[in-house]
């Protein structure tokens, strides 16, 4: 009898190991929650260290960093805006500011990348803002704004 419980017991464990098996590699390859990733990184590749003051047309870099865990092969486009304080952006609505640069990447599902950027100001200011809106083409071959966005403020000067 103990033999007979022993076997059941044992069948039962190989039983749900093989379902939890077969669940997994179903279940492997679904994206549950897709995303795309965008970041600014300034000149060190640093998180921080930033430009705060720059000079009208020297040249200010940063770096870009994508991001894809859409599971799927994406095509982003980021569009570099300079905008003010009353430049207003959000998820849903880009920024209404002129475009003073355009980066184009295509990423696999798990891919990143890191974007030199090399951006020139030409005019002075205080408060500005650097926009950079990541843009997709969608299944239609549509360019759209994705809704993810970041912003540097800088004060633009002119030489001394």
């Amino acid at each position: 009898m103990i033999d007979e419980e022993v076997k059941a017991v044992v069948s039962a464990i190989i039983i749900v190991a093989l379902v939890f098996a077969v669940s997994q590699m179903f279940l492997a390859e679904r994206i549950v929650e897709p995303f795309s990733e965008i970041g600014l990184l300034g000149p060190k590749k640093k998180i921080g260290d930033y430009p705060r003051e720059v000079i009208v047309g020297e040249p200010i870099k940063l770096y870009l960093y994508l991001g894809n865990h859409e599971g799927k092969v994406m095509y982003y486009v980021i569009l570099v805006k300079l905008g003010n304080r009353s430049t207003f952006v959000n998820s849903t609505i880009p920024a209404n500011a002129p475009v003073i640069d355009v980066y184009e990447r295509i990423l696999a599902h798990n891919e990143t990348c890191l974007i030199p950027v090399i951006l020139r100001i030409n005019r002075t200011g205080i408060n500005l803002r650097l926009i950079f809106e990541m843009w997709i083409y969608d299944e239609n071959l549509e360019l759209k704004y994705h809704g993810r966005w970041l912003q540097l403020w800088i004060n633009v000067t002119k030489p001394r």
